[in-house]
């Protein structure tokens, strides 16, 4: 069986504006006979859009998708001429347009199309338009056995006071789970027990986020937060937001309110409650979920609704899509679960030699609001590897560098007064408003100028870009050095940083007044990050 969802976008994202290429690995996939896809755009039935496929030499099949650019996301079917049909189990499949959703929430205990099967997780995810998903099993040995080698999945390690020790859990995050996942209620502990403390400490040293089952008695919200207030330095990820009568989500909602260390998952949230966690909580800490495949194959379509028998995944979702902002939209089932559990994209052999520009600025700001996430008020006075600047001024700079990019691409938005020195959470909401405009500003459809006046003169946007990715990745740097939180560093953005400080601020053009101080003498060993500061300037420490 192939390790790929049946049909994916072969688009990025980025470049999917007015037309799009797809690609199906799905049943029909093996036979000769001429496929068509069948589509209807948001939510719309017949007539639909037939586009024809072309097989490729791999065996699979593409398509060209035209005029998408005024739609949210498309439905429907592959089809042979003599109208033999793959619908996905009768789920069908989904294709958002302007984004690539994530499930942070989904289960497979074994590898069948029964519920929480791999097989049926695999369509319930297909019929969603998600393109991957956070998975856990209380057997994380048989997850191990379905998940590795599944580019739409990462792993989440499941743990107890029971088990698995603390040295397992740590080797299994080496290994690249993306983080732990608690369930009192299913292994009989109280949510707040000292015997998680172990593990939660191993949570803490790797900087991941732990997930936790919220319901009535041994989830009860009341408890996870005594967790995160014994580890403010650890993401806690409510799942459910709570798994009972509205009060409990109110109180995990103003626990959230309470705690930036708290943030809220949605499944088997209506649309309306899931609007009301935004304006309780804000935007930047809810994540998409879905709790899948526990309803099967069909999920995400299950009729009758099985959200709280008022609406399913499908219908929740394009309601939101339809009412939400962009920016919500995005924070929601993309941005927030891939940087709170660190995401890589998925990247083509021939963008992984050297990414665009775009991606290094992306990437660099989601590191970027890692770094400030980290920040402890008692460390807001410590030096940092930039010369008279305590953490608190490497934050004002930092930060103001982003509110800087985003200005320069057309960005009208003002921001609020910047905290005070000892406002940690401050900082790190105005990083995380920053980052959502940059970001916003610089992939709108009207992208900036081709020409932009920037404090260094007048010079192509591209180019202008590469200055704002070499300044967010090395001030990153000082303060993850600075705070002893290396580990949010995204190791990928060093050497192309370094290029980037090599072609446009050489040694020999530095000196008095310059952003950074003359290059120092790096070890011959020294790795990729090293180089890049002794290149700035930066004196190993």
């Amino acid at each position: 069986m192939t390790t790929a969802l049946p049909l994916q976008w072969d688009t990025p994202v980025g470049e999917r504006t007015t037309r799009g290429r797809v690609r199906y690995r799905g049943s029909l996939a093996d036979g000769d006979r001429a496929l068509h896809l069948h589509l209807g755009f948001d939510g719309s039935g017949p007539p639909f859009v037939v586009v024809p496929l072309e097989r490729d030499d791999d065996g699979s099949w593409t398509g060209e998708l035209d005029g998408i650019d005024e739609h949210v996301l498309l439905d429907g079917a592959v089809a042979t001429e003599q109208m033999d049909w793959d619908n996905n189990g009768g789920a069908n499949y989904r294709l958002w347009i302007g984004l690539d959703p994530v499930d942070a929430h989904v289960h497979a205990r074994t590898r069948g199309a029964e519920p929480m099967g791999f097989d049926s997780l695999r369509s319930a995810l297909a019929s969603g338009g998600m393109t991957h998903a956070l998975v856990s099993w209380q057997d994380n040995r048989f997850v191990d056995e379905v998940a590795d080698g599944v580019p739409w999945l990462s792993k989440l390690v499941w743990v107890s006071p029971g088990g698995p020790g603390p040295d397992e859990v740590r080797r299994r995050l080496a290994d690249g789970a993306a983080g732990l996942k608690l369930h009192p209620a299913y292994d009989d502990y109280p949510a707040d027990s000292p015997g998680l403390d172990p593990f939660l400490a191993v949570a803490q040293e790797a900087g991941v986020p732990v997930t936790v089952h919220t319901a009535p008695g041994h989830s009860d919200p009341d408890l996870v937060r005594r967790l995160a207030e014994r580890f403010p330095q650890v993401p806690f990820v409510l799942y459910h937001t709570f798994l009972g009568p509205p009060e409990g989500r109110r109180r995990a909602a103003r626990h959230a309110q309470q705690l930036s260390n708290l943030h809220l998952e949605t499944s088997w949230c209506r649309s309306e409650e899931v609007r009301r966690l935004f304006d309780e909580v804000g935007p930047d800490r809810v994540l998409f979920g879905s709790d899948a495949a526990t309803d099967g194959p069909t999920h995400y379509v299950r009729t009758p609704p099985n959200i709280e028998l008022v609406e399913n995944y499908n219908q929740s979702l394009l309601t939101l899509a339809r009412r939400l902002p962009a920016e919500t939209l995005q924070a929601w089932l993309v941005d927030n679960t891939h940087r709170l559990f660190r995401l890589a994209p998925a990247l083509r052999p021939a963008e992984a030699a050297e990414p665009a520009v775009g991606e290094l600025f992306s990437r660099a700001l989601a590191m970027a609001q890692r770094a400030v996430e980290q920040v402890t008020p008692d460390q807001l006075r410590r030096s940092t590897p930039c010369a008279e600047w305590d953490v608190a001024d490497l934050l004002r700079h930092l930060v103001g560098t982003v509110q800087r990019a985003a200005r320069v691409a057309g960005s009208t938005r003002r921001f609020r007064t910047v905290p005070g020195r000892s406002d940690a959470a401050g900082w790190a909401s105005l990083c995380a408003a920053a980052v959502r405009e940059a970001e916003g500003a610089w992939a709108s459809d009207e992208g900036p100028p081709a020409d932009l006046e920037v404090p260094w003169g007048l010079l192509p946007a591209p180019a202008v870009l590469s200055g704002f990715v070499l300044e967010v990745v090395t001030h990153t740097h000082d303060l993850a050095v600075a705070t002893a939180h290396q580990r949010v560093l995204d190791d990928g953005l060093a050497a192309p940083a370094l290029r980037i400080a090599e072609r446009l601020v050489p040694g020999s053009l530095r000196g008095s007044g310059s952003a950074f101080a003359e290059p120092v003498a790096a070890p011959d060993d020294a790795d990729p990050w090293t180089r890049l500061a002794a290149f700035l300037g930066r004196r190993p420490r």
